[in-house]
């Protein structure tokens, strides 16, 4: 209380100098939002330990990593001059052009050797696509014939003059009317469709590049694409990939999230109006809010703290913080100012008096942010560690800079008044605390309050007793909750990334890739069989029938058996000098081998199987289980060892981990929330009492879940943590305030409970509708597990609310009455003389 009076006395007596440091830190930490980086693919939500990202992290090692971006293209032909031009100058064009020389698009070193042809000795960009093996060829003639010419120099007519036959007759007769190049480029899962109406490219991107420059990268593709192609008549291209998706998924967080945030504050000061009636009332809290997200941001910036999907999260849970915080504050503000119309020493008498409340409910709400430490996944760790030092900061602002500020325009409020006398200042704020209370918005909310404190007092079993069959029936329903495994619907489905990955789909087939990285000597026969005993094991299982689809189809799986087979004449290679053979063949042929589906000196080898995004956990568990058990059949069988990685099992590994993580921080925050409201409160009654607004805010988020039939997700898993912290401050500031009117008079506990409800209530509800508010426009973010995470967190804040004024108020009456009961009985009796 001490520490409270001292601030007010500063904040009073120096308001100008804490405006001034204010602005001081607020420049000195908004400069750290210049160093804010956001972390927005997929590689960087999941940590390093798991299995999946062991293997990734292999495979970027050895391999190169397995990060493609997709280049569809459609056009009346895909076959037509201008566009087989485009597709076999990318080779020049990639080497030529600085936005992609510099490593961006891995090569391939070109022949070495005295006397080789430039057109060979030139690095070879990983580009795949339907002409691929043509334009190989087209290499080779070239070399041969000695003519110093490019490919990018080669044209309908030079094709023409050379052969007599114009370039799209070429490729049409001449290449794909070969049955070998038709079968391996042709068709689902391949490069170009039997139409001829639509064209793959695939460009294999460095493995290491950070979020920056993959957004960099997709931004340069999609300008060069635009540059090649836009003056094509009748072509389209669409691009998909981990850098398109990085680019479009930054563009949506950041325009989506400040438009959210806008949409959210618009209602926030409406709902603050309509309580206050006063535009700096509402105004200057909005600007201490701002402020505080400044810096938070800031200071996360400052540390290394990147942003991802988590933030859309960040910013209305500080916007609630906030609300929290500020609505008491200037609520107890006008409280004091109805008794002595001296705004100044109001602002100092709300400091001393709600100001250990706040603090109360900042410190538990630090506490319960600071539990997803805990977590497993980076994204949450980082948001409860912004969270947390939000909060803090959001504190602080509310104790110092709001009240400096109402004191500095109060004191200007009263000098342009002197002269109109005690009664005129006495007028005015009688005609503010009238308009107050007879607006709608006020007399709603007292009759409301007033209902709930005759529930609470004349119904206290009932009330008790409903509570605790809903809180435990929410409870329960943890158990039936499951999980989201299409990790694509963690980005919004219009973003462009995601409707052309569709469209390829649609075209080609599903591309949610899984790979099975196999060691041992994989250039022995033996080898070989056993890996193309395990690609036919996979097809043929009856456990690749799911529900009446087929999760990997035999088309969509691809690995160093068929490429090595496909060089050798449609065999097997039956030694391993003959499979060294056969991979320099498939290399002469623009085929990407070594380094591609094996490693450098045959100590690994790849296993590829696309397929369609699964749709539900049971999906992702089948395929693991199918993956798994052939594996061990064929591929253990023949001394060689696998791990799995990609899509399936980095889902797996994700989802398995999101029920667990949500529980364990759950327990967690509630068990560390109950701690502190008994230390702070020294009472272990009064601690657990309020504790059960934070169970029902839980009980009520999973119970929503269950019902509306909502998954959990990286996203909603965040929700649990979120409504502990904000919802607890509810009852926090209920049971301080309830514990103050007990305890400074003789008033019955019937008494303390009206005038805590009738003092404090209206706060609350104007603090959580405002938040509600907040959360309910979150629900109209294009991104489907924001969507669920904003419905179920207003939901649960509006159970917490419901709580606070309703069974809370029922134990505290229940509780208090009980004491005063056991009091009366312990009296003496009075002796009679």
């Amino acid at each position: 209380m001490k520490v409270f009076e001292r601030i007010a006395t500063m904040v009073k007596r120096h308001p100008w100098a804490v405006i001034a440091t204010a602005l001081v830190l607020t420049v000195v930490l908004g400069i750290g939002l210049l160093f804010l980086k956001g972390e927005v693919s997929y590689q960087k939500i999941i940590p390093d330990d798991f299995p999946s990202s062991k293997t990734l992290a292999r495979l970027d090692r050895e391999f190169g990593g397995i990060n493609y971006e997709a280049v569809l293209i459609t056009a009346p032909s895909v076959t037509d001059p201008e566009i087989t031009e485009f597709i076999i100058g990318l080779e020049d064009d990639f080497n030529s052009d600085p936005r992609f020389n510099q490593g961006q698009i891995q090569t391939v070193p070109g022949v070495t050797g005295k006397d080789v042809p430039k057109i060979l000795a030139q690095p070879v960009p990983v580009v795949q696509s339907y002409l691929s093996p043509f334009i190989a060829n087209v290499k080779r003639g070239i070399a041969e014939s000695g003519f110093n010419v490019t490919l990018s120099g080669i044209n309908d007519s030079i094709v023409r003059a050379q052969t007599g036959k114009g370039l799209k007759e070429t490729v049409e007769e001449d290449y794909l009317g070969n049955p070998q190049a038709r079968a391996s480029v042709v068709g689902k899962h391949r490069f170009i469709t039997p139409d001829y109406k639509a064209t793959l490219i695939l460009l294999k991107v460095k493995a290491d590049m950070s979020d920056s420059d993959q957004i960099k990268f997709a931004g340069d593709l999609d300008d060069f694409l635009k540059e090649k192609l836009s003056g094509i008549a009748g072509v389209e291209f669409y691009t998909s990939g981990d850098p398109t998706l990085a680019k479009n998924f930054e563009e949506d967080i950041r325009s989506k999230t400040v438009f959210l945030f806008l949409v959210a504050l618009a209602l926030v000061i409406v709902v603050l109006f309509l309580a206050f009636r006063r535009i700096s009332d509402t105004l200057m809290p909005i600007a201490f809010m701002i402020l505080g997200l400044v810096w938070t941001f800031g200071f996360m910036g400052w540390i290394g703290v990147p942003y991802s999907i988590a933030t859309a999260a960040v910013m209305p849970l500080l916007l609630g913080t906030a609300i929290t915080f500020v609505v008491p504050f200037v609520a107890r503000y006008y409280e004091e100012m109805e008794h002595g119309f001296r705004s100044v020493e109001a602002v100092g008498s709300a400091v001393t008096t709600v100001g250990v409340g706040i603090f109360l409910a900042a410190i538990t709400n630090v506490f319960g942010f600071l539990v997803f430490q805990f977590s497993v996944l980076p994204p949450l760790k980082d948001f409860g560690l912004t969270c947390a030092f939000g909060s803090l900061f959001v504190f602080g602002l509310s104790m110092t800079l709001l009240p400096a500020i109402m004191v500095v325009r109060d004191r200007l409020h009263e000098k342009a008044r002197e002269r109109r006398g005690a009664e005129k200042r006495k007028t005015h704020f009688d005609g503010l605390s009238r308009r107050k209370r007879r607006g709608i918005f006020a007399r709603t909310t007292d009759y409301m309050l007033d209902a709930f404190a005759n529930l609470s007092i004349r119904h206290t079993s009932f009330t008790i007793a409903v509570f605790v069959v809903l809180i435990v029936a929410g409870l329960l329903s943890i158990r039936t909750l499951t999980t989201d495994s299409d990790l694509r619907k963690l980005a919004p489905q219009s973003l462009s990334s995601i409707s052309s990955d569709m469209l390829i789909e649609s075209y080609f087939g599903g591309r949610q890739q899984d790979v099975v990285l196999v060691s041992g000597d994989v250039l022995e026969p033996e080898s070989l069989l056993a890996m193309k005993r395990f690609e036919e094991g996979i097809v043929a299982d009856p456990d690749n029938n799911f529900e009446g689809r087929t999760l990997y189809t035999g088309d969509g799986i691809t690995g160093l058996p068929n490429a090595l087979a496909e060089a050798n004449n449609g065999k097997l290679p039956s030694s391993k000098e003959e499979a060294e053979a056969a991979i320099k063949t498939a290399q002469d042929n623009n085929g990407f081998i070594e380094g591609g589906l094996v490693s450098a000196g045959g100590g690994a080898a790849l296993l590829t199987l696309d397929a369609p995004g699964a749709e539900s956990a049971d999906v992702i568990n089948r395929k693991m289980a199918l993956l798994k058990a052939n594996g061990k059949k064929y591929l253990d069988s023949a001394g060689l060892e696998f791990e799995l990685g990609g899509i399936t099992p980095l889902t797996k590994d994700m989802t398995r981990n999101i029920i667990p993580t949500e529980t364990l921080s759950s327990i967690l925050s509630l068990i560390l929330c109950a701690l502190v409201l008994v230390v702070i409160f020294r009472s272990i009654p009064f601690g657990l009492i309020t504790l059960t607004v934070a169970m029902a805010g839980v009980a009520s988020e999973a119970g929503f879940l269950a019902l509306m039939g909502w998954p959990i997700d990286v996203v909603t898993s965040l929700s649990s943590a979120l409504v502990i912290g904000v919802g607890v401050n509810f009852g926090i500031l209920f049971t301080h305030r309830f514990m103050q009117e007990a305890g400074s008079s003789e008033a019955l506990p019937a008494d303390a409970i009206r005038n805590t409800m009738k003092n404090l209530g209206r706060a609350n509800v104007v603090a959580a509708l405002a938040t509600v508010a907040g959360f309910i426009i979150v629900m109209f973010t294009g991104i489907l597990p924001l969507k669920r995470f904003g419905g179920v967190t207003a939901v649960a804040i509006g159970c917490c609310l419901v709580t606070s004024l309703t069974l809370m108020p029922a134990l505290l009456f229940r509780l208090t009455t009980h004491r005063m009961e056991e009091e009366k009985a312990g009296e003496p009796v009075p002796v009679q003389s």
